[in-house]
C-alpha cells in the first residue's frame, strides 16, 4: 500500500499560484479555495520543502519513486504517474 503525505494549501485574500516541483506544475489557489498537494510513494513517507519565490509557493517533493496529486476542495483536480528520478 502507498504512503501518502499531504500540504494543504489554503488561498487567502489573493489568488496565489503553486509550483510543483520537480514536475514544474502550476496551479492557481483562488480565495477562500482549500487545496492540497497529495505526495504518493510506494514504500517512503514523502517530505516536502516549501519556499515562496518571487510571490509564488513552490513546493518540492523530495523523496525519488514518488508521484502527486492536486486535490481542490477535496477532489482530485491533477494527477502524475511521472515519478521523482532516484537521487544518485
Amino acid at each position: 500500500m502507498a504512503i501518502r503525505s499531504t500540504l494543504d494549501v489554503l488561498g487567502e485574500d489573493k489568488p496565489i499560484t503553486v509550483i510543483v516541483e520537480p514536475w514544474a506544475d502550476e496551479f492557481v489557489v483562488h480565495p477562500g479555495e482549500r487545496c492540497a498537494v497529495v505526495a504518493i510513494h510506494p514504500s517512503a513517507a514523502p517530505t516536502f520543502s516549501v519556499a515562496i519565490v518571487r510571490g509564488q509557493l513552490v513546493v518540492w517533493v523530495n523523496e525519488g519513486g514518488t508521484t502527486f496529486e492536486f486535490l481542490r476542495d477535496g477532489k482530485v483536480d491533477y494527477a502524475t504517474d511521472n515519478v521523482v528520478p532516484p537521487t544518485p
